[in-house]
């Protein structure tokens, strides 16, 4: 695998390696090429090359003594540092990638460990002396990948785990590297074998995953993406053997590209992965076509996005897709698509016009129910109010009724309360009257008894 570096004058650096000339790099101009400079006579197929944010390239490489050396550009001349020395090979460091975020270098390989020679992931913070190679995910194979990333100083990594019979994708988000204090989240989970994985974030911060799972003997291609959270999986492709897909962004469309038997195929996103093209066959035609690193300084391809490409390296840098959209001066002897630019961002204009007009006609649909609603709920508070009105009408007519009997009772309750007083008075008049005339006929008989003469004595009258 070769590593391209993409410079802000516009030239690529290739840094390759091969058995006649070991580890070197060449520098490509629009003028020409320079000669191949080597880098290291006892290099071998395990490197990696990428750029600081000074723009000085790095490599970190592995010789056939297995050391871990790091050459670094300073000053027009290229400096060497041991970082390992593994003379027996008893770690079998592999699948070595290195990257730059806010001037720190950090270091993954795949190492096994000492005592168990289990394969694990092992992390290494290259510029701090003191920070010693530590162990992230132990690996249940060392034939399955992981995927670093970075994004407005961020790290992110994508590491795939099995743990008893469960398949699982791990994003890890690093929040201090001295401490390795990671954020972790597990985005897929599967009973099926997931055997690759690459990750990439667009401009937008939306995190695209793509991964192969291998089930029932094929291999399906699934793309997972998230904003505010993860979406469901999406099944865009299968075949009947392993393929290794990367994933890149160019002037915002998403694409996915893989190398199926020395054919090329893609597949394109225009609508941030909600949607996806079937898969074509791309117009790159080459038997010599591989998977390349790539690294760029943010103002030298700001629209492309990615950290791997297919592509050739003979006789001059190509790149698959890239090649026939190339509007930025990507390829080092291209002229940019002027004309394709012009053409998509008059697509892009019209799109926006009728994305606005329909935004517009959608806005005014929806006011439209608004309204239909907010008349639909008027039309049901008058229709509660009438309802209202209309109990309060029959409660006043109740209520009119019962004063009406209220009142009646009360006069006749006051009639009869007169009449009980009226009845207690003559009743007691009565009374006195009779108690009055008891006496009277007593009186009558006295008088009647005093005018009757008084009989004489006998004797009495004798004498006279």
């Amino acid at each position: 695998m070769a590593c391209f570096l993409k410079l802000r004058d516009q030239s690529l650096i290739l840094v390759d390696f091969n058995i006649r000339n070991g580890l070197y790099y060449q520098v490509f101009r629009k003028d020409q090429p320079s000669r191949p400079n080597l880098l290291l006579s006892n290099g071998t197929h395990e490197y990696t090359a990428f750029l600081d944010e000074k723009n000085n390239f790095h490599v970190i490489a592995k010789n056939t003594r297995n050391q871990i050396i790091h050459l670094k550009e300073s000053a027009d001349k290229i400096t060497k540092e041991v970082l390992l020395d593994d003379p027996n090979n008893t770690f079998k460091i592999d699948n070595i990638y290195a990257i730059s975020v806010k001037n720190q270098i950090h270091l993954f390989y795949y190492a096994d460990h000492p005592s168990t020679k289990t394969p694990e992931l092992i992390y290494h913070l290259v510029n701090d002396p003191l920070a010693a190679p530590r162990p992230i995910e132990t690996l249940y194979s060392r034939s399955i990948n992981y995927d670093c990333i970075r994004n407005n100083g961020d790290l992110y990594l994508a590491v795939i785990v099995k743990k008893e019979d469960t398949y699982s994708i791990d994003l890890k988000h690093f929040e201090d590297y001295k401490d390795l204090s990671l954020q972790t989240s597990t985005p897929v989970s599967s009973e099926f074998p997931i055997v690759y994985c690459k990750v990439c974030m667009d401009k937008n911060g939306i995190l695209h995953l793509i991964y192969l799972q291998e089930q029932y003997g094929k291999f399906q291609l699934i793309h997972k993406c998230k904003d505010r959270e993860w979406s469901k999986e999406n099944l865009l492709y299968s075949c009947g053997y392993p393929i290794k897909p990367i994933i890149f962004i160019y002037n915002d469309a998403l694409w996915i590209n893989w190398n199926e038997n020395g054919i090329i195929k893609a597949i394109l996103s225009v609508d941030h992965g909600n949607s996806f093209s079937k898969p074509i066959r791309a117009s790159i035609e080459d038997p010599d076509i591989s998977l390349h690193s790539y690294d760029a300084e943010p103002e030298a391809s700001p629209s492309l996005i990615c950290n791997q490409l297919y592509g050739v390296t003979y006789p001059t840098p190509k790149f698959a897709v890239l090649h026939s959209l190339d509007m930025d001066g990507i390829h080092f002897n291209m002229t940019p698509n002027t004309e394709l630019q012009l053409y998509l961002n008059a697509i892009k204009n019209a799109l926006n016009l009728s994305v606005s007009k329909s935004a517009l006609e959608e806005e005014n649909i929806n006011l439209k129910h608004e309204i239909l609603e907010l008349n639909q709920i008027q039309r049901d508070i008058t229709n509660q109010y009438n309802e209202l009105a209309e109990l309060t009408k029959r409660i006043q007519e109740e209520g009119k009724k019962w004063r009406e009997l209220y009142f009646k009772g009360k006069t006749e309750i006051d009639f009869y309360k007169k009449r009980v007083k009226q009845l207690e008075k003559s009743l007691s008049s009565t009374s006195q009257d009779s108690a009055v005339e008891k006496p009277e006929p007593k009186e009558e008989n006295n008088v009647i008894e005093s005018e009757q003469p008084i009989p004489q004595e006998s004797g009495a009258s004798e004498d006279e």
